[in-house]
């Protein structure tokens, strides 16, 4: 963001310096520091276009976050642990239970739970 505001900064300054010129001085001097202001002001705009595409695209991830549906992870807190696989429990199988891999989408935390029927 300061690289955006000293690009301006200078922008403005550029323009300033081409009033004050353009009343008393060379043509050249005027045509060098307009191209210097249009370069500036191009700099200023590709800047600008990065934040904005950056910020679509943390948007975009803070979206995906916040709207999962899932359980909350025990890790991170975020509703993306979900389940991954499901079996019959090793020792209690024979009588309903069964066992659930969780994973967190975000963090990749991994736990087992065991799921009594």
């Amino acid at each position: 963001m300061a690289d955006i505001l000293t690009t301006v900064s200078t922008a403005i300054s550029l323009a300033s310096r081409l009033r004050e010129i353009g009343k008393n001085v060379e043509d050249a001097e005027f045509k060098n520091l307009l191209a210097d202001l249009t370069i500036e002001l191009a700099e200023a705009k590709l800047k600008i276009a990065d934040l904005v595409s950056d910020n679509a695209a943390l948007k975009e991830k803070l979206d995906a976050v916040t709207s999962a549906a899932g359980e909350r992870c025990p890790s991170c807190n975020n509703r993306t642990f979900k389940i991954v696989t499901t079996r019959p429990h090793p020792a209690f199988g024979a009588l309903g239970a069964k066992e659930r891999d969780y994973k967190c989408s975000t963090c990749d935390f991994e736990e087992s739970k065991l799921i009594e029927s």
